[in-house]
Protein backbone atom coordinates (compact mmCIF):
# COMPACT_ATOMS: atom_id res chain seq x y z
CA UNK A 1 0.00 0.00 0.00
CA UNK A 2 1.15 3.49 -0.92
CA UNK A 3 -1.59 5.70 0.24
CA UNK A 4 -4.47 6.50 2.02
CA UNK A 5 -7.52 8.62 1.31
CA UNK A 6 -9.13 10.10 4.80
CA UNK A 7 -12.78 10.43 4.78
CA UNK A 8 -14.42 11.64 7.95
CA UNK A 9 -18.41 12.21 7.97
CA UNK A 10 -18.80 15.23 9.88
CA UNK A 11 -22.48 16.16 9.19
CA UNK A 12 -25.11 14.46 8.59
CA UNK A 13 -28.90 14.96 8.26
CA UNK A 14 -32.38 13.07 7.25
CA UNK A 15 -31.22 13.20 4.11
CA UNK A 16 -26.97 13.04 3.25
CA UNK A 17 -23.65 12.56 4.99
CA UNK A 18 -21.43 14.50 4.41
CA UNK A 19 -17.97 14.12 4.86
CA UNK A 20 -14.17 16.07 3.99
CA UNK A 21 -11.57 13.58 2.73
CA UNK A 22 -7.71 14.36 2.24
CA UNK A 23 -4.82 12.53 0.75
CA UNK A 24 -2.40 13.31 3.89
CA UNK A 25 1.59 14.07 2.03
CA UNK A 26 -0.62 15.76 -0.83
CA UNK A 27 -3.05 19.25 -1.63
CA UNK A 28 -6.04 17.11 -2.64
CA UNK A 29 -8.68 17.65 -0.38
CA UNK A 30 -12.80 18.25 -0.64
CA UNK A 31 -15.95 17.07 0.55
CA UNK A 32 -18.16 13.91 -0.28
CA UNK A 33 -21.51 13.25 0.00
CA UNK A 34 -23.20 9.83 0.72
CA UNK A 35 -26.96 8.87 1.66
CA UNK A 36 -27.63 8.80 5.35
CA UNK A 37 -27.22 6.17 8.15
CA UNK A 38 -27.86 3.65 9.54
CA UNK A 39 -24.55 2.09 7.81
CA UNK A 40 -25.49 -1.17 6.29
CA UNK A 41 -23.72 -3.73 4.31
CA UNK A 42 -26.37 -4.69 2.70
CA UNK A 43 -26.94 -3.66 -0.86
CA UNK A 44 -29.78 -1.50 -2.65
CA UNK A 45 -31.08 0.07 0.73
CA UNK A 46 -29.82 3.82 -0.21
CA UNK A 47 -27.74 3.84 2.77
CA UNK A 48 -24.46 4.70 3.47
CA UNK A 49 -21.76 1.88 4.03
CA UNK A 50 -20.06 1.02 7.28
CA UNK A 51 -17.03 2.72 8.67
CA UNK A 52 -13.51 1.07 7.80
CA UNK A 53 -10.74 0.35 5.45
CA UNK A 54 -11.85 -0.17 1.97
CA UNK A 55 -9.95 -1.23 -1.09
CA UNK A 56 -9.86 0.73 -4.37
CA UNK A 57 -10.03 -0.59 -8.06
CA UNK A 58 -11.70 0.81 -11.09
CA UNK A 59 -14.93 0.02 -12.10
CA UNK A 60 -16.68 0.78 -15.66
CA UNK A 61 -20.29 2.44 -16.02
CA UNK A 62 -22.24 3.11 -18.40
CA UNK A 63 -24.64 4.75 -15.87
CA UNK A 64 -26.09 8.18 -16.91
CA UNK A 65 -24.22 11.32 -15.70
CA UNK A 66 -20.76 9.04 -14.50
CA UNK A 67 -20.22 7.37 -18.04
CA UNK A 68 -18.55 10.42 -19.11
CA UNK A 69 -16.03 9.97 -16.49
CA UNK A 70 -15.78 6.02 -16.45
CA UNK A 71 -13.92 4.23 -15.26
CA UNK A 72 -14.00 5.71 -11.30
CA UNK A 73 -13.14 4.08 -8.23
CA UNK A 74 -14.83 1.21 -6.33
CA UNK A 75 -14.60 0.53 -2.52
CA UNK A 76 -14.56 -2.60 -1.18
CA UNK A 77 -13.74 -5.25 1.77
CA UNK A 78 -14.85 -8.17 3.52
CA UNK A 79 -17.79 -7.17 4.51
CA UNK A 80 -18.94 -4.69 1.31
CA UNK A 81 -18.18 -6.63 -1.56
CA UNK A 82 -17.64 -5.68 -5.08
CA UNK A 83 -20.69 -6.26 -6.17
CA UNK A 84 -22.51 -3.55 -4.05
CA UNK A 85 -21.01 -1.36 -6.24
CA UNK A 86 -19.89 1.76 -4.03
CA UNK A 87 -18.18 3.98 -6.36
CA UNK A 88 -16.82 7.46 -5.87
CA UNK A 89 -18.44 9.43 -8.89
CA UNK A 90 -19.78 13.32 -9.87
CA UNK A 91 -22.70 13.89 -8.40
CA UNK A 92 -24.46 17.04 -6.03
CA UNK A 93 -27.28 15.71 -4.08
CA UNK A 94 -28.69 12.95 -2.43
CA UNK A 95 -30.73 11.91 -4.97
CA UNK A 96 -27.85 11.20 -7.27
CA UNK A 97 -26.64 8.79 -5.25
CA UNK A 98 -27.80 5.09 -4.55
CA UNK A 99 -24.89 4.47 -1.73
CA UNK A 100 -22.42 5.93 -3.34
CA UNK A 101 -19.73 8.82 -2.39
CA UNK A 102 -20.05 12.22 -4.29
CA UNK A 103 -17.24 14.08 -4.17
CA UNK A 104 -16.79 17.66 -4.78
CA UNK A 105 -14.80 20.99 -4.01
CA UNK A 106 -17.65 23.09 -1.68
CA UNK A 107 -20.63 21.74 0.85
CA UNK A 108 -23.85 22.61 1.97
CA UNK A 109 -26.75 20.95 3.72
CA UNK A 110 -27.63 17.71 1.20
CA UNK A 111 -24.97 19.02 -1.30
CA UNK A 112 -21.45 19.13 -2.78
CA UNK A 113 -20.58 21.19 -5.70
CA UNK A 114 -17.44 21.56 -7.94
CA UNK A 115 -17.80 17.48 -8.46
CA UNK A 116 -16.55 16.94 -11.71
CA UNK A 117 -13.48 19.27 -11.06
CA UNK A 118 -12.73 16.96 -7.81
CA UNK A 119 -13.78 13.85 -9.75
CA UNK A 120 -11.18 14.53 -12.71
CA UNK A 121 -8.33 15.82 -10.02
CA UNK A 122 -8.81 12.36 -7.78
CA UNK A 123 -8.60 9.83 -10.82
CA UNK A 124 -5.42 11.91 -12.40
CA UNK A 125 -3.99 11.13 -9.10
CA UNK A 126 -4.95 7.60 -8.70
CA UNK A 127 -3.83 6.90 -12.20
CA UNK A 128 -0.62 8.14 -11.99
CA UNK A 129 0.29 6.56 -8.79
CA UNK A 130 -1.97 3.22 -8.83
CA UNK A 131 -5.14 2.87 -7.56
CA UNK A 132 -4.32 -0.57 -6.51
CA UNK A 133 -1.53 1.24 -4.01
CA UNK A 134 -4.22 3.26 -2.12
CA UNK A 135 -6.88 2.38 0.95
CA UNK A 136 -9.77 4.42 1.98
CA UNK A 137 -10.48 5.06 5.77
CA UNK A 138 -13.86 6.19 6.85
CA UNK A 139 -14.69 7.06 10.44
CA UNK A 140 -16.93 9.68 12.14
CA UNK A 141 -15.96 12.97 13.69
CA UNK A 142 -19.04 14.95 13.56
CA UNK A 143 -19.16 18.53 14.68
Amino acid sequence: MKGIILVKRIQQTQNSTISRYSIPGTKISGYMLERPGPDTTTPNQRLRIPEGVYNLKWHQTAKGSIKAYSPVPLLYNSAVPVTRYVLIHNGNKPQHTDGCLLIGSSKAVDFVGGSVGKLKELKLFLQKNGIENFKVIISSQYE
